[in-house]
């Protein structure tokens, strides 16, 4: 008795299982999502009266999820989760049609890269000081270029197995404010100092310089472009609203406080977009 109690515990706890169970009482689509602040903005894009949003909790269990609900043969559903900078989203992609990864590494990326980066910059930055640099397109490819570093030492990270702690390197403090520039070496020391599997602040710095380059660099296969992580380009615009385009003082523009931005405005953006209209195309929502 014991034993079977707990094996229907356990289905209860796998989300695919909690999925199926919730269909046969809601007869709405399902979309899959790693958390709240995904199914927030998502909620906002698309609704809730076709759409119930289950939250995995991480890409992975979203993933799991997906795989085993395919499995089954079910098709009610979409599985929204970050590409990142590993392979393991176009492993899963090319079995599983209802895999729907944000755009670029991440749904911050995502945006960033939008209209909805521009007005972020246009509303936070300074006229005079954007005028002085170029505008708006000027200082973008100055983030673009400055982020670039960060991006090829997550993807070699990758590609090598180094477990590089790139959550514990406050990426804000690593950046020259004043002539907006990344201080590559102190970034890489720091980088190296607190990750155990690290192999040393020169290789990392070939790496971010260009003399050592990736295999295979990590890119969107639907051209979303240049490939970074969201909140890697937040920092960066952080830095450059306290100075270089803007006058803010650092903790009203960190990168989450950015990010929650982001995500508030960037709702019209994915109901509108290809990517929105793909979305509700897997779920067959669009006409």
């Amino acid at each position: 008795m014991g034993g079977a109690a707990n094996t229907s515990l356990r289905q209860l706890d796998r989300l695919s299982d909690r999925i199926r169970l919730h269909k046969q009482v809601d007869s709405r689509q399902v979309a899959i999502v790693e958390g709240a602040s995904d199914e927030r903005i998502l909620a906002r894009a698309f609704g809730k009266e076709e759409i119930v949003y289950f939250q995995a909790g991480t890409r992975s269990l979203a993933l799991d999820a997906a795989k085993q609900l395919v499995g089954w043969g079910k098709d009610y559903f979409v599985c929204i989760v970050d590409r990142d900078f590993d392979d393991e989203v176009d492993r899963e992609n090319g079995e599983n049609p209802h895999l729907h990864p944000y755009e670029n590494a991440d749904l911050e990326a995502m945006l960033a890269v939008s209209t909805v980066g521009v007005d972020l910059i246009a509303e936070l930055g300074s006229e005079g000081k954007i005028a002085a640099r170029g505008g708006i397109p000027e200082i973008i490819a100055k983030l673009y270029e400055m982020v670039q570093p960060v991006a090829t030492l997550r993807r070699a990270n990758i590609e090598n197995g180094w477990g590089l702690a790139f959550d514990k390197v406050d990426l804000v403090a690593k950046i020259d404010k004043k002539n907006m520039l990344l201080k590559v070496q102190s970034y890489c020391a720091a980088l190296s100092d607190v990750s155990e599997g690290s192999p040393g602040q020169a290789v990392l710095i070939e790496y971010a310089n260009g003399t050592r380059t990736v295999s295979a660099p990590s890119s969107c296969p639907r051209g979303s472009t240049p490939f970074f992580r969201g909140r890697d380009f937040l920092a960066i615009l952080c830095a450059a609203l306290c100075g270089y385009c803007g006058s803010k003082r650092p903790q009203a523009v960190d990168p989450e406080s950015l990010a929650e931005s982001l995500r508030l405005a960037g709702a019209d953006y994915l109901r509108t977009s290809r990517w929105g209209k793909d979305l509700l195309s897997i779920i067959r929502l669009s006409e």
